[in-house]
């Protein structure tokens, strides 16, 4: 039985939160702890502070706490259930860490979302949970130009070729976008396709067990990337060379295409390798690129596109649908290309050091 307040509890799970690699930092208002309350009860907020990044099993777990088995087992799998910790199930043995909020938590509410949770969510966002997003220098996630965007001399790293990554996959599946979800939830919604987020490998299994999404095949996944770039959506992987995620991003509903609106010079926090330059003997003012930037970086001047390069992500969106072939994508000076983690393991490994070395300022 907790011996804890509940004051106390959810503000050291905050606390437990914000020091993984992922933070969840504290705001004035208080609304992560709100947030906190929403999804957690004070008993699994208590013993989820008691939880590592390494996975355990309930074993190791009560032997470390010194707590009873089998009530701790139901309190991790209530937890599991409701997508609070990450777990494992391998050859009949399950373990349990600690989740971040994001990319974690947060996504695996996608069943529960209400709009309470919703306007606290983007509240949490406005305050404090913005620059924990892409302030980072090593974020989690990139950007990475659409096929059609590409041409032969770009010389385009495997890292940067999306449908070889999906080629790679032995489980994949597919899952309704949360942010499309939430903006839909508070009337802010739009009309690009839904259920376009990809997970793939372990991330695949414990999204499909937990009813959060569906199965699909290297086939439908690469549907999926068509009719994303047909509908003008970013392709943003996870910053890692084995693309464990896959979002297709909106600039009205997405939080992180959203956020790097809010600052002055987008294309230097986010990890892309590459700009767009306009041609302008070439441009006939058709205009048809500006619905297709989700970054609202193209205006007409004078008759002829101008490339905000501040805001340019490199996403190529723009690019593929220009008749008279006046946009082009060219790849950063290589002093400038980012080449990301390994895998998600090596993202999170780089991620917590840096933020460890911040906080240690």
């Amino acid at each position: 039985m907790s011996i804890m307040s509940s004051d106390t509890v959810y503000e050291s799970l905050r606390e437990h939160l914000d020091n993984l690699p992922v933070g969840f930092p504290k705001t004035k208002s208080g609304v992560e702890i709100r947030i906190l309350k929403q999804l957690f009860t004070q008993e699994e907020a208590e013993l989820a502070t008691q939880l590592t990044i390494m996975p355990e099993t309930t074993d190791q777990i009560v032997n470390r706490l010194g707590r009873e088995p089998s009530e701790t087992e139901a309190i991790l799998e209530e937890m599991v259930r409701k997508g609070l910790i990450f777990h494992t199930r391998k050859g009949g043995v399950t373990t349990y860490s600690a989740g971040f909020f994001l990319i974690g938590i947060y996504e695996r509410q996608l069943g529960t979302i209400t709009k309470e949770f919703a306007r606290d969510f983007d509240q949490y966002l406005d305050e404090a949970l913005r620059d924990e997003l892409i302030k980072p220098k090593t974020v989690q996630f990139r950007t990475v130009p659409v096929e059609s965007s590409i041409t032969p001399e770009l010389g385009v790293a495997p890292y940067e070729d999306i449908r070889a990554i999906v080629k790679q996959q032995s489980k994949l599946a597919v899952m309704e976008c949360i942010c499309k979800k939430k903006s839909a939830m508070l009337g802010e919604g739009c009309d690009n396709p839904r259920e376009v987020c990809m997970i793939f490998s372990s991330g695949a299994w414990t999204f499909l067990e937990a009813g959060l999404a569906r199965e699909i095949t290297q086939e439908e996944a690469l549907e999926i990337l068509d009719e994303a770039e047909a509908a003008g959506l970013v392709c943003s992987p996870s910053n890692d060379q084995k693309g464990a995620i896959i979002c297709l991003c909106c600039g009205c509903c997405c939080d992180i295409l959203k956020s790097y609106k809010k600052y002055p010079k987008p294309s230097s926090m986010c990890h892309s390798n590459y700009f767009v330059v306009v041609d302008s003997e070439l441009c006939t003012g058709c205009e048809t690129c500006l619905d297709r930037c989700q970054m609202d970086a193209i205006k007409i001047d004078e008759g002829k596109a101008n490339i905000d390069l501040d805001f340019c992500i490199g996403c190529g969106l723009c690019v593929s649908t220009c008749s008279s072939e006046a946009v082009t994508l060219k790849q950063k000076d290589e002093s400038a290309i980012r080449v990301p983690p390994e895998n998600m393991y090596k993202l999170y490994e780089k991620a917590g050091l840096e933020r460890l070395a911040q906080k240690s300022k």
